[in-house]
């Protein structure tokens, strides 16, 4: 948790927030943004930002599921919980769905590879051998469980999921990741100028997050 984020600052940005290009990019990264303080009425009051700016439920969900590969279960069940009850629905007919067929376990490794090809692409096969070499259950976790079971989901573009993943990544100031998905989100198709106005969206309320991600995309336009 980054204790330099400042929630008032945030709930500014939040009442100001009115893009006038990438509308739904920017809010679902701004929403991202929202559940790192892990506060039901911060989450709420971006919920319903996005709600008047016509995102739909689904993809405010999509955005919660992912956050726990970077916020933890704890976090992202107070999101859901907190999306149950501003937007409720009813998911008892999916109880019994596919989700873990005989197959799961291997498509999602497939998909995960190719994911984390498209997010990494010269830097995959580096990254690969390294964390093999010293971790292997870790990296064929992230590949089954992170690229392959969440972030390969085919109701988000990769490259909200992308920025949805910078703007967590600022606000819990972790810049050696933060480098990584900064750079993943430009692979995937987010123009440079896109993630600047994604970190700006959130700006000084990221606290000392804010001047990691600009630092961060200014070596990127070296």
């Amino acid at each position: 948790m980054n204790i330099s984020a400042n929630k008032s600052k945030f709930h500014t940005n939040l009442l100001q927030f009115n893009p006038d290009v990438h509308l739904n990019e920017r809010m679902l990264a701004l929403f991202a943004a929202a559940v790192t303080f892990d506060e039901s009425q911060i989450t709420k009051s971006a919920i319903l930002k996005a709600h008047d700016f016509k995102v739909s439920r689904e993809e405010m969900y999509e955005i919660v599921i992912q956050s726990y590969l970077f916020l933890g279960f704890p976090r992202m069940l107070q999101a859901a919980d907190v999306l149950q009850q501003v937007i409720p629905v009813n998911c008892r007919g999916n109880e019994n769905s596919n989700f873990l067929s005989e197959n799961s376990l291997s498509e999602w490794y497939k998909d995960g590879e190719e994911v984390c090809q498209k997010v990494y692409k010269k830097k995959y096969e580096p990254l690969k051998e390294k964390v093999l070499a010293f971790a292997p259950e870790i990296y064929h976790w992230m590949i089954a469980e992170g690229y392959g079971k969440v972030l390969s989901r085919k109701n988000l573009p990769l490259v909200t999921r992308e920025l949805a993943i910078v703007s967590f990544l600022t606000m819990e100031n972790r810049e050696r990741q933060l480098r990584s998905h900064i750079i993943g989100a430009v692979n995937v198709g987010a123009t440079k100028e896109l993630v600047k106005l994604v970190i700006d969206d959130i700006g000084e309320a990221a606290g000392d997050g804010y001047g990691t991600a600009l630092s961060l995309w200014k070596k990127l336009k070296e």
